[in-house]
């Protein structure tokens, strides 16, 4: 029975060596990751070209920037609320508000549809063999 106690004692220690070397491992691949990610994102800011709006911040003092912005938002809110609601109907329906169609609608539209294709693939074979003097002639 001892004997079987020091296996187990020998073979957790080293799967807990084995374990720790792959925890060590994964967390300096996402080490990596994360230091490439930050390096592209470095990379990607450095070469874009400013925006517009970034060069007005830049140019801008600190707090008039944001109240630039929120002048913006609330002047486009404002024309936003001064066109009136729009709708669309096509012959007497709205569109856009028509209802979904249930999961039996939609499978018996298919079911039609595929034996809507199969009857026609199978009118246009006869068709073309009566054609070019195949079957029945």
């Amino acid at each position: 029975m001892e004997s079987k106690i020091v296996e187990l004692r020998t073979r957790s220690r080293a799967q807990l060596r084995r374990v720790s070397r792959m925890a060590i491992y994964a967390v300096a691949v996402g080490a990596a990751i994360g230091v490439a990610a930050v390096g592209i994102l470095v990379v990607y800011r450095v070469t874009r070209p400013q925006t517009l709006g970034e060069r007005f911040q830049r140019v801008l003092p600190p707090g008039l920037g944001s109240n630039v912005k929120h002048a913006r938002r609330s002047l486009e809110l404002g024309l936003r609320k001064q066109v009136p609601n729009l709708r669309l109907y096509v012959g007497d329906r709205q569109v856009g508000e028509e209802p979904r169609a249930s999961m039996v609608q939609r499978i018996v539209m298919k079911a039609a549809q595929a034996a809507g294709t199969a009857a026609a693939a199978a009118t246009v074979s006869r068709l073309m063999a009566g054609v070019r003097g195949g079957r029945g002639r």
